[in-house]
């Protein structure tokens, strides 16, 4: 049972990386200020949210992961506030 498990993991998991890295890379293209105009707030905002569920994935494979915005974990951070 535990190789069938392990074979199931080695088989979704690259995949499901791959696909969470090609659509940050698309997320990405957003930021090209010649053909957008964003919100920074938003964008702040939205990468905070980003940066928490980030943590809670990386807690569910028992990996501490810290991710810092202005020296503050983004898991403390309020985004609950309406947008200025």
């Amino acid at each position: 049972m535990t190789n069938e498990k392990r074979d199931r993991f080695a088989r979704l998991y690259p995949d499901r990386v791959k696909k969470l890295i090609k659509a940050l890379d698309v997320l990405t293209n957003c930021s090209n200020k010649s053909n957008y105009e964003f919100d920074e707030d938003l964008v702040r905002r939205t990468w905070i949210e980003i940066g928490k569920q980030f943590q809670l994935s990386a807690a569910e494979f028992d990996t501490d992961l810290t991710i810092l915005l202005n020296g503050a974990n983004v898991a403390d951070i309020d985004t609950t506030e309406p947008l200025k």
